[in-house]
């Protein structure tokens, strides 16, 4: 059990920040808005997002999905980062602590993502 401690405070990290943000990408608050504005795509890049941040923080807990639910969120950061240094300015440092714990978490799941490739 205390093996697995620190990869279970990760996830329960990544699942608080992440069920965070998505969530306010899915009840639509103004920040969240007015960001998805900026970007110039319309609203509907704002659910996209928020759906995969939220269903990935769930999935960080599902038992077979986290390495995916990882892999996901690594890549939404990816874009964010992109997206905020291309289109948009402003703060990144966040993006970019969540892409390296992500990532982290997806390196931890690797034998999933494995097994999945084995399979396939």
């Amino acid at each position: 059990m205390i093996q697995n401690m620190p990869l279970t405070l990760l996830r329960a990290g990544l699942t608080l920040a992440f069920l965070y943000f998505g969530l306010t990408k899915l009840l639509g608050t103004p920040s969240a808005v007015a960001l998805y504005e900026a970007l110039g795509m319309g609203q509907w890049i704002r659910y996209v997002t928020g759906s995969v941040e939220t269903l990935g923080a769930v999935a960080l807990w599902v038992p077979g999905a986290q390495a995916l639910a990882a892999l996901a969120l690594t890549l939404t950061m990816v874009l964010a980062i992109f997206a905020m240094l291309v289109f948009i300015g402003g703060a990144w440092w966040h993006l970019a602590l969540l892409l390296v714990l992500s990532a982290l978490a997806a390196y931890a799941y690797r034998g999933q993502l494995a097994a999945l490739v084995s399979r396939a």
